[in-house]
């Protein structure tokens, strides 16, 4: 009987954070102006004037910086790369061979 009650509870309390979260998208969205008066959506894309509307014009420049910031990223990792690259290029500077031991050292000594 304990776990009807807490299921009922735990889908009322869901239902609850739900529907806080529509009623704040909802006005996230008529702050943004995506929304016209009574839910009625509007375009959004031009103002009366014929200029775009700020909302629109503030998702093009936060769009914009994210593109840019994650161009800046890639470049940053592949130099970071190269420079991985070229230091691994660096370590692997051909060495000379060590001259062969001569026989008679060989011989009296044995082998190094």
């Amino acid at each position: 009987m304990s776990d009807d009650s807490g299921e009922a509870a735990l889908e009322q309390r869901v239902e609850r954070l739900e529907t806080g979260q529509s009623q704040v998208l909802a006005k996230l969205d008529q702050l943004l102006g995506l929304r016209g008066k009574g839910g009625q959506g509007d375009d959004g894309e031009t103002a009366p004037g014929g200029r775009p509307d700020v909302a629109e014009q503030v998702r093009l420049e936060l769009a914009r910086a994210e593109q840019e910031k994650a161009a800046a990223a890639k470049a940053e990792a592949e130099k970071q790369e190269h420079e991985t690259l070229r230091q691994r290029l660096a370590k692997l500077t051909e060495v000379t061979p060590a001259p062969p031991q001569p026989r008679r050292q060989r011989a009296m000594w044995g082998r190094r």
